[in-house]
């Protein structure tokens, strides 16, 4: 279902924990969903297992509000080497955040900003070209995102749109480059062990220090990385 990376889903979902009140109303086919995502096991309040179920059981938006968001995200953020936006799970992550937000306490995020925003593209593409966003061209689309993509544009009658539009921007952003081919396509390698040398001989001149050479050959030999450090009698480093 949501093939979402690991960390939306703890942000989110969190685990499904052990509430017999909760697990009597799923069924077999709800079972398979939970068991593929909900697979952390600290604890849940019973509210907040009941919010979860409904999250990931429920629907907001429909088949073709989903398709909309998926060419509006495309046509953001077209396809790569890396991937695409279908492959970083990004129209999964607006139907998550449209559910998970749309309470009264997030001012119904849902229904008032994401849904909202399908609302105003589609009047925008019908006063333009007489038909739905969906139904519109990459061209036409592009004409209209043009007017809406930045906020200089002091335009009253598209002000709405524009705030939307940065929403809609955002979050397709956010979830290419939070998802696995998205990191890839940033080239972030993380905590990646590399080798080192010890402090540049420019910043030991600046600061008139050098190494010892006999300690040096013993603390920055990289051929003796993995070799466990042993010393003598008097604390002197033998290897």
């Amino acid at each position: 279902m949501m093939k979402r990376r690991d960390s939306i889903k703890t942000m989110i979902l969190g685990s499904i924990g052990a509430s017999m009140t909760l697990k009597s109303c799923i069924t077999s086919e709800d079972k398979i969903v939970l068991d593929q995502v909900w697979k952390y096991s600290y604890g849940r309040t019973q509210d907040e297992l009941k919010w979860d179920y409904k999250v990931l059981t429920g629907k907001f938006f429909s088949d073709t509000e989903l398709l909309t968001i998926e060419k509006i995200a495309n046509i953001i953020l077209p396809p790569n080497n890396y991937g695409s936006i279908k492959d970083a799970g990004v129209v999964e992550l607006f139907e998550i955040i449209a559910k998970d937000f749309s309470t009264p306490a997030h001012n119904e995020y849902g229904e008032k900003v994401l849904r909202r925003g399908l609302i105003v593209f589609d009047e925008l593409c019908n006063d333009r070209f007489n038909k739905d966003l969906l139904d519109c061209s990459e061209v036409q689309i592009k004409s209209i995102f043009d007017d809406i993509a930045f906020s200089d544009n002091k335009d009253n009658d598209i002000q709405e749109a524009i705030r939307l539009f940065a929403v809609y921007r955002g979050m397709v952003l956010t979830g290419y480059f939070t998802s696995e081919i998205g990191i890839k396509d940033l080239g972030y390698k993380g905590n990646t062990p590399n080798v080192w040398d010890g402090v540049p001989e420019e910043i030991l001149k600046d600061y008139s220090v050098s190494y010892d050479k006999e300690w040096i050959s013993k603390c920055v030999d990289q051929s003796k990385r993995n070799d466990i450090a042993e010393w003598d009698e008097d604390g002197n480093l033998l290897t």
